[in-house]
C-alpha cells in the first residue's frame, strides 16, 4: 500500500490555511491528498474553517454557529498571513467540492463537532448538506470522514454507512479504550497525534486491521520513523517537502 502524505489544511507554510490559495498549493507541488474542516453558519451554510471563532485566521470575529453567511463570506482570511492574500475567502462547501473534482484530490474532511445552543440541530444540518454535496463529488476522488467527535461520525454514518471513517485522538484520549472508540464509530482508520506514537502502539494498531494516518508531523526525520514503523499516511502542515515519502 502507498504510502500517503495529506496537506493538513492545504500548505499553510506557503499561504494562508483551508483557504483556496492553501488548497492549490496542493496542486502546485503534486501532492494527492488534503485534511481539511467543516463547520456550520447560524443560517445553515456549510464552510471550510478549522476553528470555533473567526478570530484567529479572519478580521471577523465570534464563533461560527453564532454568525450568518454573510459574515463568514465576507470576511478576509488571508491578509494575516501576508499582504499578497489580502482578500481571500473562506471557502464554502460547495467551492472544496469543485476543487476535488476539477483536481482529483483525495480529501481527509473533518467533521468539528458543533458547539452552542442549538448545536445537535446544527450537527445534524451540516451531516445532512455534507452528504447532498457527496453526489457531486467525482467517483475517482477517495475520501475519509474523521472527527475527534464519535457524535459527529455517527451522524454521519447513519446516512452514509459506506464512506471510510477514521477517529481523530489526541495524546490525552488515546487510552486503554481507543480501540472501543473505534469500532463504535465503525472506524477502520486510526488519526492518532504521531508526537506520542511508539512502536508498540503502532504494531498494536495493525494488528487490530487498522489503516494509521498520523498528525501533524512537520518534523522529517520523525515522518520517515513512523513510516518506518508501519504507519500509513503522514498529516503535516510542509507537504511540499514530505512528497519524497511516498515512494
Amino acid at each position: 500500500m502507498n504510502k500517503k502524505i495529506i496537506a493538513h489544511r492545504g500548505i499553510p507554510t506557503l499561504a494562508p490555511e483551508n483557504t483556496m490559495a492553501s488548497f492549490n498549493e496542493v496542486v502546485n507541488h503534486d501532492v494527492k491528498w488534503i485534511e481539511t474542516d467543516l463547520s456550520i453558519t447560524k443560517d445553515e451554510k456549510i464552510f471550510v474553517i478549522h476553528d470555533d471563532k473567526l478570530n484567529r485566521t479572519t478580521n471577523q470575529s465570534g464563533s461560527i454557529e453564532t454568525v450568518d453567511s454573510e459574515t463568514v463570506a465576507s470576511a478576509d482570511a488571508g491578509y494575516w498571513f501576508a499582504e499578497k492574500f489580502r482578500g481571500e475567502k473562506i471557502p464554502t462547501l460547495d467551492q472544496l467540492i469543485d476543487f476535488l473534482n476539477i483536481h482529483k484530490i483525495n480529501a481527509n474532511i473533518e467533521l468539528k463537532g458543533v458547539v452552542g445552543d442549538n448545536a445537535n440541530y446544527l450537527a445534524d444540518k451540516l451531516v445532512e448538506k455534507f452528504v447532498e454535496s457527496l453526489d457531486r463529488l467525482d467517483e475517482h476522488v477517495e475520501l475519509i470522514i474523521s472527527s475527534f467527535n464519535p457524535i459527529m461520525l455517527e451522524k454521519m454514518y447513519k446516512l452514509r454507512p459506506d464512506l471510510k471513517y477514521a477517529v481523530l485522538f489526541s495524546r490525552a484520549t488515546l487510552g486503554d479504550d481507543w480501540n472501543l472508540v473505534m469500532q463504535a464509530c465503525h472506524a477502520k482508520i486510526v488519526h492518532p497525534d504521531g508526537s506520542s506514537l511508539t512502536e508498540a502502539k503502532v504494531k498494536q494498531m495493525k494488528d487490530y486491521g487498522y489503516e494509521i494516518n498520523a498528525w501533524t508531523i512537520d518534523d522529517i526525520n520523525r515522518a520517515q520513523t513512523l513510516l518506518k514503523w508501519g504507519v500509513d499516511g503522514i498529516i503535516t502542515n510542509i507537504a511540499d517537502r514530505m512528497s519524497f515519502l511516498e515512494e
